[in-house]
């Protein structure tokens, strides 16, 4: 994992108050992921899914400056972050 990615985990684990511990953390390679992963971590908390997702976006453009990207984009493959 990249020093971008590791970042943009950092940043994931800041907003929504959780740890992604590393293993966990290798396997979020899209934004979907990485938003599926917060709802399972943040059951029973009174957040939806797409509050989540657009944290995620958020997180990802202020964090890459990278705009053009959907939910199934792929950090390494797609939007080049290492």
């Amino acid at each position: 994992m990249g020093l971008d990615t590791v970042e943009l985990i950092m940043a994931f684990e800041e907003e929504f108050g959780i740890a992604i511990p590393d293993k966990d953390a290798s396997e979020l390679a899209t934004p979907r992921q990485v938003t599926d992963y917060v709802m399972s971590k943040l059951a029973g908390e009174r957040i939806t899914r797409e509050q989540v997702a657009a944290a995620v976006r958020r997180i990802i453009e202020e964090q890459t400056d990278i705009y053009d990207f959907t939910e199934d984009s792929h950090f390494v493959r797609d939007m080049h972050l290492d």
